[in-house]
């Protein structure tokens, strides 16, 4: 507090506290730098403008390099970037002319089935559960057993040390197992979706509606090449068998007809059907056999596996001459 004291010759006296008395001789010993009121200068490093983000003792290189080199990245940056975009404009306008072929016009329109492919497969696979519901598998075993049957009892082996005809135990013929089928196709095939008008006729398969528009489901497509040529020439009023008479008219157009197995609905392509399955003849005896079923059944091989001095000895019986 300041106190004022009015003194016998009529001045008025000013008197400081103590503490601003130490205050006035702390700073007229001690002369700081008006900048560092609050700071101690000691502790504050002036760094480089240049390495405000990075060490000085990086070797960062000229400042013209990276000055070449930030530009050379932006033009980079730019051209994915364009890249892209005209990536995507390219597959937004195939998709949308593609959907706007095959659904709009060919099934919203012409009430047609449309296939549209996506991405290749391997010839040789496995049935799916829609197309096993069209082929009878127990038929085509039944065949397959009766073919190997036939095949064994004909076989001077088989014949002496097995004796015909062949039975699994008294009274207990003999019975394929293990049996299992898959397709291979002759021609390269193609994954898709098939899609069919919203009222088309129902069959077996199982399929993906959109109420009122169309329906579809995923499935397996071989290219037939002469199919194909078939489809462009039917348009000029000719077939491949027209062409093949002129090429060769001694050979019968029936060599060129390519015939669908009977268990095949329309929706499947040109594709054989393989199984292969094994017969126990005794408890150290197996057939094992392997063909393909193609309106008929047609054996490819049949081996005969036996344990014999404790080793596994496999003989040929049958092997079908490859052309």
């Amino acid at each position: 507090m300041i106190r004022l004291i009015a003194n016998t010759s009529n001045r008025i006296v000013t008197r400081y506290p103590v503490f601003f008395k130490k205050l006035d001789r702390s700073l007229a010993t001690q002369s700081r730098d008006p900048k560092h009121i609050f700071t101690n200068p000691s502790n504050n490093e002036i760094l480089d403008s240049k390495h405000f983000f990075t060490s000085p003792n990086a070797n960062v290189g000229s400042e013209e390099d990276l000055i070449a080199a930030t530009i050379q990245e932006s033009i980079k940056s730019n051209r994915r970037k364009k890249f892209k975009h005209i990536s995507s404009a390219f597959v937004v306008a195939l998709l949308t002319t593609i959907l706007g072929y095959s659904v709009g016009y060919k099934v919203m329109y012409l009430h047609e089935q449309a296939f549209i492919p996506a991405y290749p497969v391997p010839k040789k696979r496995s049935f799916n559960t829609d197309e096993l519901k069209s082929i009878n598998v127990r038929e085509i075993e039944e065949l397959a057993n009766y073919k190997v049957l036939e095949r064994l009892s004909m076989h001077p082996m088989i014949k002496e040390q097995y004796g015909v005809p062949l039975h699994h135990a008294p009274g207990v013929p003999l019975r394929s197992r293990n049996f299992s089928v898959w397709q291979e196709n002759p021609n390269p095939c193609l994954a898709g979706i098939l899609v069919k008008p919203y009222n088309a006729p129902k069959d077996q398969s199982v399929w993906h509606t959109i109420p009122f528009m169309f329906k579809w489901r995923l499935v397996h497509r071989s290219i037939d090449v002469v199919d194909s040529v078939n489809q462009l020439l039917s348009r000029f009023g000719t077939e491949t068998t027209d062409l093949l008479d002129v090429v060769n008219p001694n050979r019968e157009n029936g060599d060129f007809k390519y015939e669908r197995p009977q268990h095949y609905s329309q929706s499947h392509q040109a594709s054989h059907l393989w199984f292969l399955g094994e017969m126990e003849l005794d408890e150290n005896s197996i057939i094992v056999f392997k063909g393909r079923y193609h309106v008929d059944i047609k054996l490819q091989q049949v081996d005969l596996l036996r344990r014999e001095n404790n080793e596994l000895v496999r003989y040929v019986l049958y092997q079908a001459d490859e052309k």
